[in-house]
């Protein structure tokens, strides 16, 4: 499973993890916490939005599609199927953004990452490539991963939400709301895991261990192994946070210090917001990972992002 990950490890220069003990009796939540690290006090939007900028091929376009334009391909030599892979990566985008109310969303490419980078869980599925797809429906979840832990011969499926809204309550909202619906409607699961059965990358694994993914996640599937899968909700909610201004004002290097402490608070407040959200909305059954991200502005990340995909407001 690690062979089709994407390299994130520059993902660690641009984002910083805030270690943070989640103490609750809700037990199948937990999280991770990050934050747009600091150059000379200033945190590094720009270079954020090169490094999403990076990963539209590997999100908008299936592996073996890309296998395909890159295996016949002598680098030196010749780059015309390279460019044209950005450029079919970089018109799904555009095209879903401007065809559909949920799709081309930078914060769709944030989640892609931290769902590779932090939980090592490929992903399977090109929804942006299903979505832009006018002979297939509109599925329900931002992307699907799959994740494989060795030790306890376990599989966990991924089901992506991404918020990015201005503010945090509003971004829960919406998330908690979008989950509730589809573990409510029992069909849309079912397409969604049909889509992993056989609109997925799994083809691109090695055939014995495909196999071994299909008595995994197959729901009719009568071995002993498809009991040792779970299903997991990967939610990003990315917000406005006021703490980037009102600090820049520090000497520089007093500022990483100093916003990590405001923001140890932050989580901590937004953790009792998931939780009574969760309490209310989800059945206790539900396993949900968090994925937190503050920006200075949400409207400078957006419009900056959509500037680098050359798309004019």
């Amino acid at each position: 499973m690690t062979e089709l990950l994407k390299d994130h490890s520059p993902l660690g220069i641009r984002l910083k993890e805030i270690p943070f003990t989640w103490t609750t009796d809700l037990h199948r939540l937990n999280g991770t916490f990050h934050y747009l690290t600091f150059a000379d006090g200033v945190p590094t939007v720009q270079e954020f939005i090169e490094y999403l900028y990076d990963c539209i091929i590997p999100y908008c376009l299936p592996k073996s599609k890309i296998r395909a334009a890159l295996e016949t391909t002598d680098p030196l030599k010749d780059y015309a199927r390279i460019v044209r892979l950005a450029d079919d990566a970089k018109s799904l985008f555009i095209r879903a953004k401007n065809q559909l109310e949920s799709g081309g969303e930078p914060g769709e490419l944030v989640l892609y990452a931290m769902l590779e980078w932090v939980l090592k869980a490929p992903r399977l599925v090109s929804k942006m490539y299903l979505k832009t797809n006018n002979n297939m429906p509109v599925h329900g979840t931002d992307g699907i991963h799959l994740g494989y832990d060795e030790k306890s011969d376990q599989v966990t499926i991924y089901f992506g939400e991404s918020k990015i809204y201005q503010t945090f309550a509003s971004a829960a909202a919406a998330a908690f709301q979008s989950m509730a619906d589809l573990i409510s409607n029992a069909g849309q699961i079912s397409r969604e895991i049909e889509i992993l059965n056989n609109l997925s990358d799994i083809a691109t694994l090695p055939e014995a261990f495909q196999a071994k993914i299909a008595d995994y996640i197959n729901p009719y599937s009568t071995s002993p192994l498809s009991l040792q899968k779970r299903v997991v909700h990967a939610c990003l909610l990315g917000f406005e946070y006021s703490a980037y201004s009102r600090l820049l004002k520090l000497p520089p290097a007093a500022i990483p210090a100093a916003f990590e402490k405001q923001y140890i608070k932050r989580i901590g407040s937004a953790c009792r917001v998931i939780e009574r959200h969760y309490g209310k909305q989800l059945p206790v059954t539900t396993n949900l990972h968090l994925f937190l991200l503050p920006f200075p502005s949400v409207s400078d990340f957006r419009k900056g992002f959509y500037a680098k995909l050359g798309v004019v407001p």
